[in-house]
């Protein structure tokens, strides 16, 4: 059954460790990046305080749920607002409509989020909407009351040289340049930082809305107003439950020594993936403005790591188990048809694809077929598998005909499930795997055990693995009537087979799971049990 609970959601932000690499780039240098920037966009700063930003692309989005009481902060934000605010401001306000969130206060929230970024990373930027129609200081989205008066404040910041901005670029739906504004400190903002002493308990994420409904696609779509339900009531409550027995679990890398991971996307471009209890907040999402739509769970750092990373993640400084539900998507069509899938639905016939082996052809079956589950008609599968390759791959080149041969010749091997490719089937049958996965997510919540999804799959510690195997298998019997085949990336402690063997447990345990922790992972293990109050004690087998 569904556990429905309130649970309160206020979270503390530890206090990430600094790059020294990038912070010596801007202290050696503040101009750094000026003329690249200049020649990339065309961007002349308007004066001599203003400076440009060097790379926009390198941004994570403005968080418009931080709040701090940190006097530390609270004192540098009362003293820009005297010296470029308070005159000006005073008279605006004067006979006019009272904001809900005063704009001193959405200064503090504007400040304290450029401070962060700034202690992860000084070259970070934020990314945020200039329009006035972002910004509704009444939405649901908005715990705060940011207003479009968040514009103007960036604007007097960057005249003051505090900030840097670069503005948005649009170029067309669907355009890989098509982008929001970016700010980002200053020098002169950035030595005020320097001088701060901050206590990062005293900055905390406010209560959010998790469950939020988007309507249109692509670059046109935007999260929408909504009345509630028994429904969301419920599904809120419910990872609400969830964002709160996280918050109260320490997962990391222990091998990290800085706060992140560099990955590459699909463009072969290099994106740092922050790691940390402030980049950990789970939310639901829908699409279409249906409520049967999508709704799978986003947002935590681990879905940004590749499994080979993934299986190197620590929860509670404990070794953990990812169990993935094995072709998913096909499996729950099978099922919903009443139809039995071969061995391995994905094995064809060679020769799909030029120059391959049988692996590297099985796994670009697969990505064909899951990307022809979402696509509306045949030339925009094509496209979107193309575009999913990485950097300089050979499939790149693969023209539509090709590729088409390989969807028929899948449609022959399993033939109850032709009608669902290129049909827009997908975004349906990402409401049915979230639902198995919210079952699965509150059945661990109540047992007290973090489990981390990735839409099919799921980590939970080395200890629980069979606890996690009932959940997803009783979750799937319940949403689509039978069992879904579970595939583990490595055994538990917990496993059947190693009952007759607890030497080869210990081994094991100290060959294959067991890792060193490194001193950044110390140093953030030791912060965040001072910032929570909570002790950490790590399994041991010995």
């Amino acid at each position: 059954p569904m556990i429905c609970s309130s649970v309160n959601l206020v979270r503390f932000i530890v206090r990430p460790q600094v790059g020294p690499d990038s912070n010596r780039i801007w202290r050696k240098n503040p101009g750094a990046g000026q003329k690249m920037q200049q020649q990339l966009q065309g961007d002349e700063p308007a004066n001599e305080k203003q400076e440009a930003i060097f790379d926009p692309q390198h941004s994570r989005p403005l968080s418009t749920t931080i709040w701090t009481e940190d006097p530390a902060l609270v004192g540098l934000v009362q003293d820009i607002w005297n010296q470029h605010f308070a005159t000006g401001e005073a008279e605006k306000q004067k006979g006019g409509k009272k904001p809900r969130r005063p704009y001193i206060e959405q200064l503090r929230v504007l400040v304290t989020d450029l401070y962060l970024a700034w202690q992860e990373d000084p070259l970070l930027c934020l990314g945020m909407p200039f329009s006035e129609g972002a910004w509704d200081s009444q939405s649901r989205y908005n715990p705060l009351g940011l207003s479009k008066h968040l514009v103007v404040l960036v604007k007097q910041l960057q005249a003051a040289g505090l900030v840097r901005v670069s503005a948005g670029s649009y170029a067309a739906p669907g355009a890989k340049g098509n982008r929001t504004g970016r700010i980002q400190a200053s020098t002169e903002l950035q030595k005020r930082f320097e001088a701060l002493v901050v206590d990062g308990r005293a900055i905390q994420v406010v209560p959010s809305e998790c469950i939020i409904l988007k309507e249109g696609e692509g670059d046109y779509s935007r999260a929408v107003e909504y009345q509630d339900t028994d429904n969301t009531h419920c599904m809120r409550q419910v990872l609400t439950a969830y964002n709160d027995l996280l918050a109260q679990t320490f997962i990391d890398i222990p091998t990290l020594e800085q706060p992140w991971v560099v990955r590459q996307d699909n463009r072969g471009k290099d994106i740092r993936v922050a790691v940390g209890p402030r980049h950990q907040l789970v939310r639901r999402i829908f699409s279409r403005g249906s409520w049967e739509m999508n709704g799978r769970f986003y947002g935590p750092w681990w879905q940004g790591l590749n499994s080979k990373l993934r299986s190197q993640i620590f929860i509670n400084d404990t070794p953990t188990v990812e169990i993935d539900f094995k072709a998913m998507h096909i499996q729950i069509l099978a099922a919903q048809q009443g139809v039995e899938l071969p061995p391995d639905p994905y094995e064809l016939p060679p020769g799909q694809f030029p120059d391959t082996d049988p692996d590297e052809q099985r796994r670009l079956v697969k990505q064909l077929v899951l990307t022809a589950l979402n696509a509306k008609d045949t030339r925009s599968a094509c496209s979107a598998f193309r575009e999913g390759l990485k950097a300089r791959h050979p499939g790149k080149h693969l023209k539509n005909t090709t590729l088409q041969k390989t969807i028929d010749a899948f449609s022959e091997h399993v033939p109850a499930l032709a009608d669902s490719l290129c049909s827009d089937v997908g975004i349906r049958l990402m409401f049915t795997d979230s639902q198995i996965m919210e079952r699965v997510i509150d059945r661990c919540t109540f047992m007290g055990l973090p489990v981390l999804t990735v839409h099919d799959s799921a980590i939970i510690p080395y200890t629980h693995s069979k606890v996690l195997e009932e959940a997803m298998k009783q979750a799937a019997v319940e949403v689509v009537g039978r069992e879904i085949p579970l595939e583990a990336k490595a055994l538990g402690l917990d496993h059947d087979s190693w009952k007759d063997d607890p030497a080869y447990v210990r081994l094991d345990f100290q060959t294959c799971r067991e890792t060193e922790r490194c001193e950044g992972y110390l140093t953030r293990l030791k912060e965040w049990e001072n910032t929570t109050g909570r002790e950490v004690v790590p399994f041991n087998i010995l």
